[in-house]
């Protein structure tokens, strides 16, 4: 199998750009000051193609206003579906890409502008890319077809050598390997007429791919050759291209019969794979170089290299299936060292033993080669076993891999899930435009959850701290979430106690919980709060956690009742209280869970402390809402340092306007 074959690009001339931090800060600036809607979306389009890459849940939040403003302008539209396309697609978020290319492509068939066509070709060219994620290789075909006839018609060469060169990588995922070839060549011809650089290197390392595949091995070394030399040439700092384009040659030389040139360029792999900490490559690596040795009868390093592959993949194997192949790398050296022994000892007998008995030296040249013969056929059953073991082993990592994607990928959905049941960025600002909100989860999913909603008087807003955190921290958290909807917006409960109790009793006797059967209370600790939208009071009830409202620089600590929301059936319910407090323009409220003050970090690896953390609130008063948002971010992230991430992160912060 071919590990190196191809590094696959689907680029969009819109995201060429590279993220640039302060620049994105400058254009945030200029938003908040435009008053042309207009000239809003120029700029959220830019910071767009300049975040995607270093933080593309901020991009997509900026995508979707551009696309917002776009849809009642009807300006720009075309560009900012395909901004919120592509993220949504890079994001893994394939359904809705695809909805979303659909309305661009939709859209873009009425068009009336000279640039009809070129806004189709992107288009497709985007809905390719998405197809070949879904492994939907005959869609993904078609529509790079349609980029190329629409690219073709506004004369675009360099558009369509690229919709060639993802073509080719359709029909090589396919098993189409001649026509993908076919297509490769098209895109190489069409960036060298263009004085291209950045898609050629690509091009040479697909060339190279699909002639190996044809069995072209000569052909195949000459293109990865060209994709080194590019690479190198071109930007001598990737390190990742300049390794994979040195391993794909290495292998090409040990087809070809070249080991030797096939291990020093896989040492050479090796060492950027180190540099890069690319433990994947690094392992696939150290198994070539380990066969490459065998070729070549250096059984020692051989083994040398296997056991670095071997160590590599630790979590993977268990220790009885390495302790197998140190026991018998061992046998077949003892069995080896035996037989030279036994070799240099019976060729002294059989040299004196000449000189005296002729016969009898006759005898022992017979014994002699007997013993040779046994040592060889010993040496060949060892050989045979380590196969044997080897092939075990592989099928072994075949499976535990295959079964970590499935754990990974159902856990990645069901991120998507409970970032489904979340309140939608817009929606939080629209009902919330004073206000920010800082969300940092242990794992990829968590026990933490913000909860926002409104009605006629009131505009609630919680924040909420299940039982754990990840997988059983989020399950107990989707509950949570519902029932508190279910309180405002079903019930039509009013203060925050009357919901926390309503939210109380459903949720113990949801999830059955009694003594008998539960150790531990399935529930949460939680702030919520109610702001009048005529008057200036706000109502306040917590499960556990206080709120902090900051007035004139003063920080005034509000607590709530000394117990979560969920517990024992058999336990006497206890009611929550509504405490009730002013506000005045300019205050401050903030609602957070326990994540931030119990992380451990700082010189001396202690907690941060409720101390430390109301200090550094009061001193974030006088700055605008998405300065106070970076700085609490960065100063989480310096205080914790290199230590582990304790517990989920929520903070949320309110400006009375």
């Amino acid at each position: 199998m071919h590990k190196f074959i191809s590094i696959i690009f689907f680029l969009s001339p819109l995201f060429l750009f590279s993220q640039n931090s302060s620049q994105i800060d400058s254009l945030t600036s200029l938003i908040e000051n435009s008053k042309n809607d207009t000239n809003k979306i120029n700029l959220l389009h830019q910071i767009v193609s300049l975040s995607q890459g270093s933080d593309p849940a901020k991009a997509i939040e900026f995508s979707l206003e551009e696309v917002r403003l776009s849809l009642i302008l009807k300006h720009k539209l075309e560009t900012s579906y395909d901004d919120l396309a592509w993220l949504y697609k890079n994001t893994g978020d394939y359904v809705k890409s695809l909805n979303i290319y659909f309305e661009a492509e939709k859209y873009a068939q009425n068009f009336k502008s000279p640039k009809k066509e070129k806004i189709l070709a992107e288009i497709y060219n985007g809905l390719s890319s998405v197809y070949s994620r879904l492994n939907n290789y005959n869609l993904a075909i078609s529509t790079s077809n349609k980029a190329i006839e629409y690219y073709t018609k506004v004369n675009d060469t360099l558009g369509i050598a690229i919709a060639n060169l993802n073509l080719g990588m359709y029909l090589y995922n396919k098993g189409d390997y001649k026509n993908a070839y076919s297509k490769y060549k098209i895109a190489e011809n069409d960036f060298i007429n263009h004085n291209d650089s950045f898609y050629l290197p690509s091009c040479y390392n697909c060339l190279g791919g699909v002639t190996y595949q044809l069995k072209n091995h000569k052909e195949a070394l000459n293109y990865y050759n060209k994709f080194y030399e590019l690479s190198l040439k071109n930007n001598p700092n990737d390190l990742y291209n300049i390794a994979v384009a040195l391993q794909n040659i290495g292998q090409v030389n040990a087809e070809l019969g070249n080991f030797e040139g096939g291990i020093t360029n896989c040492l050479d792999a090796s060492d950027l794979f180190i540099k890069l900490n690319d433990i994947r490559n690094l392992y696939n690596t150290y198994e070539s170089i380990a066969n490459y040795y065998t070729k070549i009868g250096d059984f020692k390093t051989s083994n040398l290299y296997y056991s670095k592959y071997v160590h590599l993949k630790d979590s993977i194997f268990d220790d009885d299936t390495k302790k197998t192949i140190h026991e018998m790398s061992i046998k077949y050296e003892s069995d080896k060292k035996e037989q030279e022994n036994q070799v240099l000892t019976l060729g002294n007998k059989n040299k004196q033993l000449t000189i005296y008995f002729a016969l009898g030296g006759c005898f022992l040249l017979l014994g002699l080669l007997f013993f040779i013969f046994k040592g060889y056929k010993n040496k060949q059953k060892a050989n045979k076993e380590l196969e044997i073991k080897n092939e075990i082993i592989q099928q072994q990592k075949t499976i535990v891999e295959e079964q970590h994607e499935d754990i990974k990928d159902s856990i990645k959905y069901a991120q998507r899930i409970q970032g489904a049941i979340l309140p939608p960025k817009n929606m939080w600002k629209k009902i919330l435009p004073n206000s920010f909100l800082l969300y940092m989860p242990k794992d990829i999913l968590s026990g933490d959850f913000y909860w926002v909603e409104e009605t006629k008087d009131y505009v609630y807003v919680a924040a909420a701290d299940c039982t754990g955190h990840g997988v059983p921290g989020a399950l107990i958290s989707i509950v949570n979430f519902n029932l508190l909807n279910k309180a405002v917006l079903e019930k039509d409960l009013v203060t925050p106690s009357e919901i926390l109790d309503a939210v109380n009793i459903w949720l113990t006797e949801s999830l059955h919980q009694t003594y008998g059967e539960s150790a531990v209370r399935d529930g949460m600790d939680v702030a919520l709060i109610a702001i009048h939208k005529h008057s200036n009071e706000v109502l306040f009830a917590g499960a556990n956690n206080p709120i902090y409202h900051i007035s004139n620089g003063e920080l005034h600590q509000i607590k709530g009742d000394k117990f979560p929301v969920g517990a024992f059936i058999e336990d006497k319910i206890q009611k929550f209280t509504t405490k009730r407090f002013t506000v005045e323009k300019g205050d401050s409220i903030y609602l957070f869970s326990d994540g931030y003050a119990d992380q451990f970090g700082g010189p001396k690896g202690k907690k941060y402390k409720y101390a430390q953390f109301q200090e550094k609130l009061k001193t974030i008063q006088n700055f605008p809402l998405t300065q106070q948002h970076e700085i609490m971010r960065k100063e989480f992230l310096d205080w914790k340092g290199s230590h582990e991430q304790v517990d989920d992160v929520l903070l949320v912060g309110i400006k009375i306007a």
